[in-house]
C-alpha cells in the first residue's frame, strides 16, 4: 500500500514538472535606443558628482539620468516604440573601463508598439570595456511582460552612431 502511494505521488510530481516545462514561455525581442549627449535635445544628463554637466570629465561618483527613445530600427526616423528611462552611477574609480557603471533602467512601450502600456525593468553593472556588448539582468515587467525575467545585451550600433548621437541595439531574452 505504501509503495502504491509513493508510486502515485511520483507520477503526479512528474506530470506537474512536465506541465511546467511544456508551458514555459520564451520571448526574444530586439529594438534600438537613441542617446543624445549634450545640447538642447540631450537625453543623457551628467546630473551630479564628478563631471556634472561635462561628459569628458565623468568619473567615480558621477550620477547620470537617462531619457532616451526606443525605436523599431536603428535610424532615428523609424517608428518610436517608447521611452528608455533610468539612471547610472559610476561606482569605481576606473569608470566604464574598470566595469563600474551600475544601471537601473526601465523600457516603457507606447501606442506604436504591440506592447503598449507595458514595461521591462533592468539592472546591472556595465563591466565590459567599450564598445560592449553589455549584459543586464531583467528584473521583471508590467503588462505584457508581467512574470517574465531574463537578461538583455546592449551594444552600440556603429553604422548610425555619430557623436553626440549614440544608437544602441538591445536584444532581450525573456522567460516566463
Amino acid at each position: 500500500m505504501a509503495s502504491s502511494l509513493a508510486y502515485t505521488l511520483c507520477i503526479v510530481l512528474c506530470i506537474c514538472s512536465l506541465q511546467t516545462a511544456v508551458t514555459a514561455k520564451k520571448l526574444e525581442i530586439s529594438f534600438y535606443t537613441h542617446e543624445i549627449r549634450g545640447g538642447p535635445n540631450g537625453t543623457l544628463l551628467a546630473a551630479a558628482g564628478t563631471g556634472a554637466g561635462n561628459f569628458s570629465a565623468l568619473g567615480w561618483g558621477s550620477f547620470l539620468t537617462i531619457d532616451n527613445i526606443i525605436t523599431e530600427g536603428p535610424n532615428f526616423t523609424t517608428t518610436v516604440l517608447g521611452k528608455f528611462t533610468g539612471f547610472a552611477v559610476m561606482t569605481t574609480k576606473g569608470g566604464l573601463l574598470d566595469g563600474g557603471i551600475l544601471v537601473l533602467d526601465q523600457f516603457r512601450f507606447g501606442p506604436a508598439s504591440k506592447y503598449n502600456g507595458s514595461s521591462i525593468s533592468v539592472t546591472g553593472n556595465l563591466a565590459n570595456p567599450p564598445p560592449g556588448p553589455w549584459e543586464v539582468i531583467v528584473l521583471g515587467g508590467t503588462g505584457y511582460f508581467r512574470g517574465y525575467t531574463g537578461y538583455a545585451f546592449s551594444e552600440p550600433y556603429l553604422p548610425t552612431t555619430l557623436a553626440p548621437r549614440f544608437v544602441y541595439k538591445w536584444t532581450f531574452y525573456l522567460k516566463k
